[in-house]
C-alpha cells in the first residue's frame, strides 16, 4: 500500500472517529443521547440496557471521553496524514506508541471495571489506526 493510500485510508478513519465522537458527545443531553446510549451499550455487550437513562457520572465521562475522542480525530487527520504522507517515521512512530499506550489502559481498565467486550472494541479501533501506520518503515516518502 502506497503512502498516499495509507494517508487517505487514515484519513477516513480520523472521519469516522470524529462523526463518533459527536454521537458519544451527546451523552448529557437527554433528549437526544439514544445515539450515545446504544455506543455505550454496545460497548458493555449484549445490548440490553437502551431504555434506561444515563446517570450523571457516565453523561460527565462520555462528554470527556468524546472530546478526548474528537481531539484524536483531529490529530489524527491534521498531523499524522501529512507526515504519513510525508515518510514522516518519527511521527509515524509516536502514533504508533500513542495508540498502543492508549490500548493497554483503556483495555486493562475495561476489564478490571468488568466490561471485558470493550477490549474488542478497542481492539477494532487500533487495528483501524496502525492497519495505514505499521509498515511504514521501509517505504520511501
Amino acid at each position: 500500500m502506497s503512502l498516499h493510500t495509507r494517508a487517505k485510508f487514515l484519513l477516513v478513519i480520523s472521519i469516522i472517529f470524529g462523526l463518533y465522537s459527536v454521537l458519544w458527545g451527546l451523552a448529557p443531553f437527554s433528549g437526544i443521547n439514544f445515539p450515545a446510549r446504544l455506543i455505550l451499550d454496545a460497548a458493555d455487550w449484549p445490548i440490553d440496557n437502551l431504555s434506561s437513562p444515563l446517570d450523571r457520572n457516565t453523561m460527565w465521562l462520555s462528554a470527556i471521553g468524546a472530546g478526548l475522542l474528537a481531539a484524536v480525530s483531529i490529530f489524527l487527520g491534521k498531523i499524522v496524514v501529512p507526515a504519513l504522507k510525508e515518510g514522516n517515521k518519527a511521527i509515524v512512530n509516536a502514533t504508533i506508541l500513542a495508540m498502543t499506550v492508549w490500548y493497554i489502559i483503556d483495555s486493562v481498565g475495561s476489564i478490571a471495571a468488568g466490561v471485558s467486550s470493550n477490549v474488542l472494541f478497542n481492539s477494532i479501533y487500533l487495528a483501524l489506526v496502525l492497519i495505514p501506520l505499521l509498515g511504514t518503515k521501509n517505504e520511501a516518502a
